[in-house]
């Protein structure tokens, strides 16, 4: 085998890792979420939607909705960037990576914009993998060690493509973030 395709094995696995890494920890945070508040914990795009629309009919209702949405994406990127980062012992080949690009202070502003786009694109991920018939999302780690258990491959195919998808997403966005926090400084958002 050359050692190229045995990067892109290494390079595979830990993304997996890196997935399953991030849906153990979303689903925890949204478990506790649950638990706490009674809210469920999606961080899904839709919810951004949900909460522009349902401010013509309820004020509160719908910054509400914004809002949740906005604390969903800081834990978003917080777990994506705690798993990249400081986790990085627990992936197998880490060595494989680069070292992500993340500043000393980073902006509250930041975390929302990781967390959006990292939202989005599990939300187009989801829809992609809708084809196979199973719809899998960042807090299914569940379904997919119960389809392990079952025997039930379609969904534990589908759940290993989505950890590996999640992964490489996660691992782009946050290799990303001192570019995202360089272009609001340039606009001139807030430093918060």
């Amino acid at each position: 085998m050359s050692k190229e395709v045995t990067r892109i094995g290494k390079k595979a696995v830990n993304r997996i890792v890196v997935g399953i890494l991030f849906m153990i920890i979303f689903g925890l945070v949204g478990g506790l979420a649950i638990f706490l508040l009674g809210v469920p914990l999606t961080g899904d795009i839709r919810d951004l939607a949900t909460g522009i629309e349902a401010i013509d009919e309820n004020l509160a209702t719908g910054l509400g909705t914004i809002l949740w949405f906005a604390v969903s994406t800081l834990l978003i990127a917080g777990i994506a960037i705690l798993v990249v980062v400081k986790l990085k012992l627990l992936v197998p080949f880490k060595s494989v990576e680069k070292e992500p690009d993340i500043p000393k202070r980073t902006f509250i502003i930041t975390f929302i914009i990781l967390g959006a786009i990292i939202s989005f694109l599990f939300w187009l991920t989801n829809q992609f993998l809708g084809f196979f018939g199973t719809e899998l999302s960042a807090v299914d780690i569940g379904r997919i060690g119960q389809a392990l258990v079952e025997g039930d491959f379609n969904t534990l195919f589908v759940g290993l493509i989505f950890a590996l998808i999640a992964g490489t997403i996660i691992i782009w966005v946050v290799n990303r973030t001192a570019k995202f926090q360089k272009a609001e400084e340039d606009v001139g958002l807030p430093k918060v």
